[in-house]
């Protein structure tokens, strides 16, 4: 039964990945279409700021996907998925809001929560970051400590 499942959690992961890079590519054309599009109208090579910003917004709507798409691809390859790596996405896509934001409609309250919000991914990406830092570290000290060991035995 959990063979069953695993197969079909593998087909779902690959289905999305076929799914994500068709959605990266178009997003990539639709943002050379729209940057060409910009460059090139009257007046020439002016860009408009809110055009700009919904560039920028587009770009990191690209960015978001690739970086899902790392999510998926290390999933399938080594069935597990890095929580910095998700954080990583979640930060992205929370600067992505604060970029496109309309600051002369928005509330405070929700500026206050969209900060709260990029502090607390902050400070789990850091948390996530060092833990995994100290790990790699530990693992080294062990392997010295082992060799110490093997060579004052020897």
């Amino acid at each position: 039964m959990l063979k069953i499942v695993d197969s079909i959690e593998r087909f779902i992961i690959r289905a999305l990945i076929i799914m994500m890079l068709a959605a990266i590519l178009l997003g990539t054309i639709e943002l050379g279409r729209v940057l060409i599009l910009e460059i090139f109208a009257p007046p020439l090579f002016l860009l408009d700021v809110t055009r700009l910003f919904e560039g920028f917004g587009l770009v990191l709507v690209i960015l978001i996907g690739v970086e899902l798409l790392k999510v998926m691809k290390l999933f399938l390859t080594e069935d597990k998925i890095k929580p910095e790596i998700v954080v990583e996405v979640a930060v992205i896509a929370l600067c992505n809001k604060v970029i496109t934001l309309d600051l002369k409609h928005t509330d405070g309250i929700v500026l206050l929560g969209i900060a709260s919000l990029l502090v607390g991914l902050s400070v789990s990406y850091f948390v996530l970051r060092f833990r995994t830092v100290d790990k790699n570290l530990l693992t080294k000290e062990q392997n010295v400590e082992s060799s110490d060991d093997l060579s004052k035995a020897g």
